[in-house]
C-alpha cells in the first residue's frame, strides 16, 4: 500500500499544494482490481476510452496514449520504446506502475487498434516499440477534450470519490480524501482531479446523504452503498425515480377520487402543507416496515427518519425529498407478496406527491 499524506484536519486550504507534492513523491501504487460501475466512465479493455480509471492497468493504457500523442506532435511517425517514451515525455516518476502493467496495456491497446507495434524489434516490456494509429490519434484527442469538459470532470469525480470511499471502507482502510491521489480513482482522462474537484465532490455526496463523516474524512452511508452496488453512477442513482411508474389522476381536490392508469401523471392538488404530508409519509413507511422481518426494518426506518428531518424544515429540499420518496417506493415494490396490496396503496401516495414536486 502506498503511503498517503495526512490531511490537515482544519480544512483543505493547503490541499492543492500537498496533492501536487505527494504525486511527485509517491507514484500511483495502489492496485484497484474492481472496474468502475457501468456508466461511470470506466474504460473497456485497455482503459483508453474512459474518463475515470478503475485500475492501474486502465491508467497505464491511457497514459501511453497521452504520451504518444504528445511525442508525435514533434516527432511525427516516431516509433519509441516504452522506456524512451516515458523518459522523453518526462514521466519517470510513473516508472514503477508502468513497468508493472506495460505488457498487458500494450496488448490491450493493440487489440483495440489504437497502437501498432514493431514486433520484429522486440517484445520485452519496456523495449517494446510502438506508434499511434489513426484511431489512437482520435481517441487521444478526445481525451484532451474531455479534460476541458467541466461537467464531465465534476460528474466523474463524484463517481470516483464515492467508489473509492466504498472500496476503502470495505477493505477497512482510511478514507482520508487526500489519499485518493495514490489510487487510480484520483485520475480523470490521464490527469489528476484538482483539490477543488475533490472538495466539491465530497460536499455534493454528503449533501445527498451518499457520504457522511467530514469533508476531510468521508464515510460511506447506506445510500452510497446502494448507489455503488445497484446503479451505474451517482446521476443514475439520483434520477432512478424518473421513469414510468404508477400513474395517478386526481379529480377535484385532495379528497377526490384516485384513478390508477399505466403511465403519465395528471394532478390537481390544493391546500397541501409539505411538512405535514412528509410527516405522514414518514410514519406510514415506518409502520409498514414494522410488518416486515427485523432485518428489513432498518432500511424503512432510515428513509422515514430522513423524511421527518425534511418535514421539520421550513422549506424542505425538494430534490432530496424526491430522492427519498423514490427510495421509499423502491422498498415498497420489494415488499412480500402478502403485503403487496397495502404497499401499492402507499406507493400511490408517494408517486403522486413526488410528481407534484416538479
Amino acid at each position: 500500500m502506498a503511503s498517503g499524506f495526512k490531511i490537515n484536519p482544519k480544512g483543505f486550504r493547503e490541499i492543492q499544494r500537498a496533492l501536487e507534492k505527494e504525486a511527485k513523491k509517491h507514484p500511483v501504487r495502489v492496485p484497484v482490481q474492481a472496474e468502475m460501475a457501468a456508466g461511470s466512465g470506466a474504460a473497456p479493455r485497455g482503459g483508453s476510452g474512459g474518463s475515470v480509471a478503475g485500475s492501474e492497468l486502465d491508467l497505464v493504457a491511457g497514459w501511453l496514449l497521452d504520451w504518444l500523442f504528445e511525442l508525435q506532435k514533434s516527432r511525427r511517425g516516431a516509433w519509441p520504446s516504452i522506456g524512451e517514451l516515458v523518459e522523453v515525455t518526462g514521466n519517470q516518476q510513473f516508472l514503477p506502475v508502468v513497468e508493472a502493467h506495460v505488457d498487458v496495456a500494450v496488448d490491450a491497446l493493440g487489440q483495440d487498434d489504437l497502437i501498432n507495434e514493431a514486433k520484429a524489434m522486440g517484445r520485452f516490456g519496456m523495449r517494446r516499440f510502438i506508434t499511434m494509429t489513426e484511431a489512437g490519434n482520435r481517441e487521444a484527442a478526445r481525451r484532451v477534450q474531455r479534460r476541458a469538459d467541466n461537467l464531465a470532470r465534476r460528474s466523474a469525480c463524484r463517481d470516483a470519490v464515492l467508489r473509492w470511499v466504498y472500496e476503502r471502507d470495505a477493505n477497512g482502510e482510511s478514507t482520508e480524501i487526500a489519499e485518493i491521489v495514490n489510487s487510480p480513482y484520483g485520475w480523470f482522462s490521464g490527469v489528476q482531479f484538482s483539490a477543488a474537484d475533490l472538495v466539491e465532490a465530497v460536499r455534493f455526496l454528503r449533501g445527498r446523504r451518499l457520504l457522511g463523516g467530514t469533508d476531510e474524512i468521508p464515510i460511506i452511508e447506506p445510500a452510497g452503498i446502494e448507489c455503488v452496488e445497484q446503479y451505474g453512477g451517482v446521476v443514475d442513482y439520483l434520477n432512478r425515480g424518473d421513469g414510468a411508474g404508477v400513474s395517478v389522476t386526481i379529480m377535484g381536490n385532495n379528497s377526490g377520487q384516485l384513478a390508477v392508469a399505466n403511465r403519465d401523471v395528471a394532478q390537481n392538488q390544493t391546500n397541501t402543507n409539505d411538512g405535514q404530508v412528509l410527516a405522514v409519509f414518514a410514519e406510514a413507511l415506518r409502520e409498514f416496515g414494522r410488518l416486515l422481518p427485523e432485518d428489513q426494518q432498518p432500511q424503512y426506518e432510515m428513509v422515514a427518519s430522513e423524511l421527518e428531518r425534511e418535514a421539520a424544515k421550513d422549506e424542505p429540499d425538494k430534490g432530496w425529498v424526491r430522492s427519498l420518496l423514490s427510495r421509499g417506493t423502491g422498498l415498497l415494490e420489494g415488499a412480500p407478496a402478502n403485503l403487496q396490496h397495502l404497499a401499492q396503496v402507499a406507493k400511490i401516495g408517494f408517486d403522486l406527491y413526488g410528481q407534484g414536486l416538479g
